[in-house]
């Protein structure tokens, strides 16, 4: 590195490790300097484990070498990896580690590849978070003292008020016709609106049409039953016209006859909670380079498809697809060529098949298929020689068009077995020696 780029990376307040294709320093700047106490000359050229003086943190290891090899990023979460580098506040090395959120990033310098480490200090950020989370939990007991008693809730209007006020949650007040009486500074910002502007309308009226029937039956029901009300539901802000999810909790508040007078409760966005959960399950079913089902997810619909073919007398049908000499497109063009290929053969798979059918990359190049419904072999040899065409059709590397043949293996349950361990032997059989027909045939 220039002692230009050196004196760029001192300058910023984040730690810089810049890694070359061995694993070894090249630039170690001086926020890394100052919670070390290692100054960049002694660890230049050395490896990171060995500049710290004792085996770092496995995970760290692991995205190093693979943005090394593959040239794939990674971020470590200070959520799920708190400390994973021996990292220490300036001027102590003996207290708590730093806390740190890690990227890890793949750099050309000069036509060769390296790892940046930015490493930076959320030390803060976690205290703060841990600080709103007893925050919360302190405001969830106070609503629920509140709730329980209304002579308490009299006494302690004030100090609701103002825990309202410095709330992270939306809160509101509502009588028994679900008109809001209250609402909190945080609860106007999440409904896009003040409270002037929905005294007179039951907050159900402002939400989508299809959810107002449902809402409305919820709050009735609590409040005949003087029960909780806790109810998720679509929200379309006014704003903007973002579409967001939302859920609300309020508990029954009583008048001095103990009559149901209305609600007290808290209203949440929880649209990224979903969003994340979502693509939290599609990762844990998906292959992340082709969007295809991956295998544990193919073989438990196999295992679905199985039982219910038992049951009903149906066939069904497991393609192994293996493209031939793919690596050969690796090694000449490159491996983002590679994945460009494993792309727009997942793509014309899902394509060329109905919306029944279940496709997924097996392997590295290896493709399965699940066809429900195999009832003759002339409709099965038509699907295969359907999926050999598409594949076969060229394929736009942007400087280049390439193309590729598949060997294709068939298996159809109960024919070739019963259970998916031998249907997918069976057709990972078929599938070779279709390739070996395929290698003589070219000979």
């Amino acid at each position: 590195m220039t002692g230009f780029h050196s004196l760029l990376a001192d300058c910023v307040d984040i730690g810089l490790i810049l890694l070359d294709g061995e694993g070894r320093i090249c630039l170690w700047n001086r926020w890394i300097e100052q919670c070390t106490g290692l100054e960049a000359g002694q660890v230049t050229q050395l490896p990171l484990a060995e500049a710290f003086g004792h085996p770092i943190d496995p995970r760290v290891a692991l995205v190093i070498r693979e943005t090394l090899d593959f040239g794939w990023s990674a971020r470590l979460s200070h959520a799920l990896h708190p400390m994973p580098l021996p990292l220490f506040p300036p001027g102590s090395k003996q207290g708590e580690r730093v806390k740190q959120a890690i990227d890890v990033i793949p750099v050309d310098v000069d036509g060769a590849r390296h790892c940046l480490l930015q490493i930076r200090d959320v030390t803060e950020t976690v205290r703060r978070e841990a600080l709103l989370k007893q925050q919360g939990r302190q405001l969830r007991s106070d609503l629920q003292r509140l709730s329980r008693a209304q002579i308490e809730l009299q006494h302690s209007e004030m100090r609701f008020r103002e825990l309202a006020r410095q709330a992270p949650a939306g809160l509101f007040e509502a009588d028994s016709h679900a008109r809001c009486t209250f609402l909190n500074e945080r609860c106007e910002q999440i409904l896009g609106r003040r409270l002037p502007e929905v005294a007179d309308t039951p907050w159900i009226d402002l939400l989508p049409a299809g959810e107002q029937a449902r809402l409305r039956d919820s709050w009735r029901l609590a409040v005949a039953s003087a029960t909780r009300f806790a109810e998720e539901f679509a929200f379309i802000r006014p704003d903007d016209g973002s579409r967001r999810r939302m859920r609300a909790e309020a508990g029954p508040l009583r008048d001095e006859l103990g009559r149901i007078s209305g609600f007290i409760g808290t209203m949440v966005d929880v649209t990224e909670f979903h969003e994340r959960a979502a693509l939290n399950e599609f990762r844990a079913n998906h292959d992340s380079l082709t969007a295809l089902l991956n295998r544990d997810r193919f073989d438990r619909h196999l295992c679905a498809a199985i039982t219910g073919a038992a049951e009903s007398g149906e066939r069904v049908a497991v393609l192994f697809i293996d493209l031939d000499d793919f690596k050969q497109i690796n090694d000449t063009h490159g491996h983002q060529a590679g994945d460009a290929v494993l792309k727009t053969i997942a793509s014309r798979l899902r394509r060329t098949l109905r919306n029944e059918d279940r496709v997924a990359r097996y392997g590295g190049d290896e493709f399965a298929v699940l066809l429900n419904g195999a009832h003759d072999w002339q409709a099965l040899d038509g699907v295969i020689a359907k999926i050999k065409r598409i594949v076969a059709l060229p394929i736009n590397l942007g400087h280049c068009h390439v193309r590729i043949c598949c060997s294709v293996g068939l298996a159809i349950y109960p024919d070739h077995g019963r259970d998916p361990a031998t249907l997918l032997t069976h057709s990972d059989k078929s599938m070779y020696s279709a390739k070996r027909r395929h290698g003589d045939a070219q000979r």
